[in-house]
């Protein structure tokens, strides 16, 4: 009979560490050889899949929110939900989220972006402060760095409260070349309670604010939350 100890050895050195670590229960015998083979198997990928969920939410930086479509008008029910199946995402889309404070925008974008996640995209969340400062100190700081390399590898970016405060002229040229080159090859959720209208009049450089909004939103899907 073959001994355990040894079968977790040898899943150690196959890198079957859910196995090696006895999450898996190896004396059930009721199936063949290779039933039973085939469902360790699939246990090994089932664990795995959800140690990946695990750490991709981790390192989103994802808050925690929940997002309630209860009380939405139809249009808008409907509108939401077909985010929800990620083709804007699949099709590397934008969304702009708009709405006064307290309309949900920020759960909403938390929803969809733990969507992504359960569908294996990498997804990071960032403030809009957070943001401009890890774009501004990628060249200094190694954090910033290694943060700003994440964001490249992933999927999805979430930038929270755009334009919240009125951004200064660097701010804002920071910000333009950041989404600009991002945007190549992801989809960015930009969460905003300013109209896209009032942006301009927010800001010094007007021309460069115009050419971010047309990049911004050449591709992109617009969803505007009301009070419920």
């Amino acid at each position: 009979m073959a001994d355990i100890t040894e079968i977790r050895e040898l899943a150690q050195k196959l890198n079957l560490w859910n196995i090696a670590r006895g999450y898996i229960d190896l004396n059930d015998e009721k199936l063949s050889n290779l039933d039973y083979l085939q469902m360790i198997l699939h246990k090994e990928l089932e664990i795995r899949a959800r140690q990946k969920q695990i750490k991709l939410r981790r390192a989103s930086k994802l808050p925690n929110k929940v997002f309630e479509l209860s009380n939405l008008n139809k249009g808008l029910e409907w509108q939401i939900k077909q985010l929800y199946h990620l083709m804007w995402l699949n099709e590397e889309q934008n969304v702009i989220l708009l709405g006064k404070c307290g309309t949900g925008k920020t759960s909403l974008a938390v929803h969809l972006g733990e969507t992504a996640i359960d569908n294996g995209h990498k997804t990071y969340y960032a403030p809009f402060d957070n943001f401009i400062a890890v774009a501004e100190k990628k060249a200094t700081s190694p954090k910033a760095e290694a943060i700003f390399s994440y964001m490249q590898e992933c999927d999805l970016i979430i930038i929270d409260d755009v334009f919240y405060v009125e951004p200064t002229r660097a701010e804002l040229q920071v910000f333009y070349r950041a989404v600009t080159f991002l945007n190549e090859a992801r989809s960015i959720i930009f969460i905003t309670n300013r109209e896209l209208s009032a942006w301009i009049d927010a800001v010094e450089d007007k021309h460069l604010c115009q050419t971010l909004l047309d990049r911004m939103t050449v591709n992109c899907q617009i969803v505007r939350l009301t009070d419920k």
